[in-house]
């Protein structure tokens, strides 16, 4: 927190141990950006999108209402669980912080969501569904990528202010299927009181919380927000402290009068004042060497920043190197190898698909912040099954280990980071087993 007794040079940033990321989807009519803006700013919507206006960034955004980029909001809570609601991003006095990450709803921007989702560090994913419908494919689509991830779920049903009850009965059995289905395969369990979300918080393995809010009344949002801020902790990366440095570039700014910031999170070790950083990799596979003028943490200057934080970093380049920025890079203080090539273990997710077979499929790779199309060199099954096939051709629901390369750049990577592979939808998920530099 910030320390107003000391000078700003003197101040640090701390960020409370038990801070979470929570990415809130649905589909594009379920409210997402309407309840980040209820829960951030305490303001309830008028019924007509008023509370969304506070948390879209884009022109297009406001004038159609749908989001198409993912933004991130952060939400305070005090030691009782009650939001600290008003617009200063980190509250002085917050016990947890709970970053919600607003994503697209509409299929057209689908493979917006699943890039934010796949480089957001989830913890948890709430899933909005209009309680005035049943859920949509869209909806499934979502929670299928979460499952998919390995996210934990808790089902939020929206706009259930004047909803007749036999729709609003109907609703409520179309999630409870879709919960128990053979994707997530959790039990439902509504969330009407504390007690509940007691039984709940550390159950999310097994069990898929159900709420019931309006954004217009402000029904369920108190239990929403005492939800969110007794979840525990999943990713614990001051275990990551230790390790090298390693900043993943998610966005870049040209900033007049600073000049390149880029914006992002920090996966691993530490970063101190004054230490310069290599920026890429290039098309080449080579860095870019540079001098750190200052670093953000949301908006509060800072002098140290360490793994599990999201921070900009404001740097000196010149014109040519600016054009060389690119999403997806990393800074580091000492250059690695970039890898072209790299073998994973996949499985190929159940549902609509083609037969795969080698050398001859190609499909956008997701690894983390990185997002490239990539080839399937080779694979080799690992189905128990003798098929005669298996390691000629892969079908949805086949697991191997395969072999791909990226065909327009080398990129940043390492072994243990998730892949997503995305051909329309969600093709399959898999863990890096090997690079090569």
């Amino acid at each position: 927190m910030i320390d107003v007794s000391k000078p700003r040079e003197e101040q640090d940033l701390t960020i409370p141990d038990n801070h979470i990321r929570v990415a809130v989807m649905g589909n594009v009519d379920a409210g997402k950006s309407s309840l980040i803006g209820v829960l951030k700013s305490g303001i309830l919507d008028d019924g007509r999108g008023s509370s969304r206006l506070l948390v879209m960034r884009h022109r297009h955004e406001l004038e159609t209402g749908r989001t198409t980029s993912p933004t991130s909001h952060v939400v305070g809570f005090d030691k009782d669980g009650s939001i600290l609601t008003g617009n200063c991003t980190v509250p002085e006095d917050a016990h947890r912080l709970v970053t919600l990450l607003d994503v697209a709803g509409h299929e057209k921007y689908l493979k917006n969501t699943i890039q934010g989702v796949s480089q957001g560090m989830i913890d948890y994913a709430l899933v909005l569904v209009n309680a005035r419908q049943e859920p949509t494919h869209m909806t499934v689509h979502h929670i299928n990528l979460a499952a998919s991830l390995g996210i934990p779920v808790a089902i939020v049903v929206t706009k259930v202010d004047g909803c007749p009850d036999e729709v609003l009965k109907h609703t409520k059995q179309q999630v409870a299927q879709l919960v128990k289905s053979g994707t997530v395969g959790k039990a439902p369990f509504a969330v009407r009181s504390e007690k509940d979300i007691d039984t709940v918080a550390y159950r999310l393995d097994n069990l898929a919380p159900i709420l019931f809010v309006s954004s217009v009344t402000g029904e369920g949002l108190s239990l929403l927000g005492k939800l969110l801020a007794s979840l525990p902790k999943r990713r614990h990366h001051a275990r990551k402290i230790n390790r090298p440095f390693e900043f993943l570039v998610e966005d870049i700014f040209n900033v007049r009068g600073i000049g390149s910031v880029v914006s992002g999170f920090v996966n691993a070790g530490q970063w101190n004042k004054g230490e310069s950083v290599h920026v890429g990799p290039l098309s080449d596979g080579s860095y870019m060497e540079s001098v750190v003028k200052s670093v953000h943490i949301e908006r509060h200057d800072v002098d140290h920043v360490q793994a599990g934080q999201s921070a900009c970093f404001a740097l000196s380049l010149n014109k040519e190197n600016r054009k060389r920025l690119r999403k997806g890079m990393v800074l580091l203080k000492e250059p690695v190898a970039a890898s072209r090539s790299f073998t994973a273990d996949v499985c190929f997710l159940k549902g609509t698909g083609t037969t795969i077979t080698k050398g001859r499929y190609e499909t956008t790779v997701h690894v983390l912040h990185v997002k490239q199309t990539a080839r399937l060199v080779d694979f080799t099954s690992l189905d128990h099954e003798k098929l005669s096939d298996a390691n000629s051709v892969l079908r949805p629901g086949s697991r191997a280990t395969v072999r791909f390369h990226f065909l327009k750049r080398p990129e940043y990577i390492r072994k243990g980071m998730r892949v997503v592979l995305r051909e329309g939808h969600v093709r399959g998920v898999g863990i890096i087993k090997e690079v090569f530099p």
